[in-house]
C-alpha cells in the first residue's frame, strides 16, 4: 500500500528531524571534547549541550563511545575523499612527492584544526572501544594508497598493501608526535612525516624509472 501524502510529508519531516538531532549530537560532543577531553565526556552531559533529551539521543547512540565512532566515520570520510582527489592527480600526471606532501599536511590540519582533534585523537589511542574505528581508518587509508603503488609502482596488490600499511603507520606516528608535542613546534614534526613517508616510498614508486 503506498503512502498517503501527509504520510509522506510527516516522514521527510521526522527524518530531516532525526538528521538535525544527529548533527546537534555530534557538534556537541565535538565542542565537548575540545573544552573538557573525552575522559569527561558523559551521554548526559552530551545530551544537554546538543538540546536533546537522553531518550533522544540513546535513540541514535547507545553509548558515548559510538557517538566517538560516529564523528570518526565523519571526518575519515573527508578525508578519504581528499586523499582520493590527491592520489588521481598523481596518476594524471602530478608530481607524487608533492601530492603525499598535500595529503599528509591535510592530515596534520585535520587533527590540530577540528574541534576537538586533539582530544579524539587521544582517546582514540587511549580506549580500546574505538580501536576497531582506528583500525578501519588505517586500512582505509591504505587501500587507497595501495591502489596508488599498483598503478603507479607496478606492485603485485599484495606486495603494495604490506608497503601502504608501513606508509600510513609511519605517517601517523609522526603526526601524533606533532599533536602531542605543540610547544615543539609543530611544522618540524609534519616536515619530518613528509621526508619519513617520501623517503619510504621512493624505491617502490621509482624503481621502474630505474630499470
Amino acid at each position: 500500500m503506498s503512502m498517503s501524502f501527509d504520510s509522506r510529508v510527516r516522514a521527510k519531516s521526522n527524518r530531516f528531524k532525526d538528521e538535525g538531532s544527529v548533527e546537534r549530537i555530534l557538534n556537541a560532543t565535538e565542542i565537548l571534547l575540545q573544552e573538557r577531553g573525552h575522559e569527561a565526556l558523559t551521554t548526559t552531559l552530551i545530551a544537554e549541550a546538543a538540546g536533546v533529551n537522553i531518550a533522544t539521543l540513546y535513540k541514535y547512540f547507545p553509548n558515548k563511545y559510538s557517538i566517538l565512532g560516529a564523528i570518526i566515520k565523519q571526518n575519515r570520510d573527508v578525508w578519504l575523499k581528499a586523499a582520493d582527489r590527491s592520489v588521481a592527480s598523481v596518476l594524471a600526471g602530478s608530481d607524487w612527492r608533492a601530492t603525499m606532501e598535500q595529503i599528509i599536511d591535510f592530515a596534520a590540519r585535520r587533527r590540530q584544526d577540528q574541534p576537538g582533534g586533539y582530544a579524539l585523537r587521544l582517546a582514540v589511542l587511549a580506549l580500546p572501544e574505538l580501536q576497531s574505528f582506528a583500525r578501519e581508518e588505517s586500512l582505509e587509508t591504505a587501500s587507497f594508497l595501495s591502489d596508488f603503488l599498483t598503478a603507479r609502482g607496478g606492485l603485485d596488490p599484495t606486495r603494495a598493501m604490506q608497503v601502504a600499511r608501513v606508509a600510513v603507520d609511519i605517517g601517523n606516528s609522526v603526526l601524533d608526535l606533532a599533536l602531542f608535542n605543540p610547544s615543539e613546534d609543530p611544522p618540524i614534526w609534519i616536515a619530518e612525516a613528509k621526508a619519513a613517508v617520501c623517503q619510504y616510498l621512493t624505491p617502490h614508486l621509482e624503481r621502474r624509472a630505474a630499470l
